[in-house]
This record gives C-alpha cells, structure tokens and sequence, in this order.
C-alpha cells in the first residue's frame, strides 16, 4: 500500500496590505508599540483599523500611520503637551490665504496680501501649510525654495516676503533637491498656541516632506532668520545653527544641513527617506 501524497497548504502565510496601507505587525513596528499597546489604541479608536468588504484581516493606513509616528517621535523629543487631536493639518489652499495673513495681522506684523500667496500657488502650490480648527488657520509653516539669488536677498532683509514675486519661486520637479526657506507662525490671541498648534505642524509637515520624497522631491537644507528671541529658541530646539552674520543682515541667520545634521527633526526626515527608498 503507498502512501497517498499530502497535498501542501496553500494561502497560509500572511496576506499582503493593499497599496497604501500597512498591516497589523507593520504599523505596531512603525509606532515603535508592544503588540498589546497596539491592540488597545486600536479597540480605543486611537488607532483606525479598516477592513476591506469580504475581509477578515485589517489594515492601517500609511498616511496615518507615519503622521501619527512622527507626532509621537517629536513629543518625545519636545515633551509637548497633547495635541489637539481634532487639528487638520494640510499643504494650504488659495481659500486658506486670508487666514494665514489674519494669523500674522493678530501679531501686528507686515505681510503679503492674499492675492500674492495665491499669485505664488500659481506657481508652486506647497510653499504653505496649515493647522485648521473648525476650519479656521490656527498656524502655518512657510516653506519656499526660491531662486539662489531671492534666498540670499531674503535671508539678509533686502527683500522681505512681501516683495517676493512668482519669479522668485521655484517649482517643485521629481529628481531633484531644494533648499528651503522657512518661517513657523500660530494664532497668538489661542493659549498654549506654540505647543498646540506649532506640534501639529511639525509633525505634518514632516509628514508632507516624506510625501514629496515618494515623488524623489528631497530637501537639502532648511534656512530661517529670526528677530524674536521665541524664534531664534525654536530655530535651536530643532537643530538649527546660527549662521556668521553677513554685512547688512537685518536679523540673525539659521541653517539646519537635512543631510549630515545629528538633530532629531533631521534624523527623523532621513529615517522616513531611507524607509521609502
């Protein structure tokens, strides 16, 4: 009598996640939890679990996954208080350019008008982005790669962001890397409004560099000037170097090296580049 071949099970190991979207193990991993810390944001709601029709098995969506990761790096790294949970945090639209210049009016600042941030989404629609309450612009990080020659007349006062112009601006094309200057605002007349709402636009923001990196966008260096002592300690916080001043500066300079810099927010945008290539 011989013996009857067994047939091999098939299907047994784990099923892939769909595009987009990370398994049970892979998220845990990504958030850096114990499985049963994991399990217990995801029966809280913390965690949004989603499951496709005729499946069993869920998954997490990438998008949320990395924000909420790098929300959590940066708190560790802040000692921020907790967030506001229900802020929208997203590259800004034209309908967003009067909240944005309202955020800065509030502090009695000179600023461009809405019709020049829109004229400069024209030409590059991710130079903005946002924390929305309710709809309304709690805060915003400006983030332009301008032209060689705008950077350093910027960077030095001889044009402030209201003499900017379309031309001055570069948009963004895949292959390629840019330099960035950078400006952080938030709603002044909100208490607590630097934690509350500048953590959240970091922590986006990241987010939205990781985005532009699947597109092979990266970024080289970010650059900052600053007269506010708040500023200049926020600039430091993150791994900004003071720069030598240059005849002529109106404000002292900053430069974070995204590349080679040992600071967190560096590390934890090379982390995400290297997690994507």
């Amino acid at each position: 009598m011989t013996d009857t071949p067994k047939r091999k099970k098939t299907g047994g190991g784990p099923k892939k996640a769909p595009p987009g979207y990370y398994r049970a193990k892979e998220a845990q991993e990504r958030l850096g939890m114990t499985p049963s810390a994991f399990s217990y944001y995801v029966r809280q709601g913390r965690i949004k679990k989603h499951v496709p029709p005729m499946r069993v098995e869920g998954f997490y969506e990438k998008k949320e996954i990395d924000l909420l990761a790098n929300e959590m790096a940066l708190f560790l790294h802040t000692h921020a208080p907790e967030e506001v949970t229900s802020t929208e945090v997203r590259p800004a639209l034209p309908v967003d350019t009067e909240g944005i210049v309202h955020v800065l009016a509030v502090m009695g600042w000179q600023t461009t008008t809405p019709e020049q941030r829109e004229s400069w989404y024209a030409v590059n629609p991710f130079i903005d982005f946002v924390a929305l309450l309710h709809g309304e612009v709690m805060g915003y990080i400006h983030a332009v790669p301008y032209t060689e020659q705008a950077l350093e007349d910027i960077m030095s006062g001889v044009r402030r962001s209201w003499h900017m112009t379309p031309q001055d601006i570069l948009a963004y094309e895949p292959g390629r890397s840019y330099d960035l200057y950078v400006g952080i605002a938030t709603r002044q007349d909100i208490p607590q409004h630097t934690q509350r709402f500048g953590f959240r636009l970091l922590s986006g923001f990241i987010s939205f560099l990781e985005e532009l990196a699947t597109q092979g966008i990266t970024i080289r260096r970010m650059y900052a000037v600053s007269a506010e002592e708040d500023g200049q300690k926020l600039c430091k916080d993150l791994g900004f170097i003071e720069q030598p001043a240059q005849p002529g500066d109106l404000f002292p300079r900053f430069m974070l090296d995204l590349e080679t810099s040992n600071a967190h927010f560096a590390r934890v945008y090379r982390t995400a580049l290297h997690r994507i290539n």
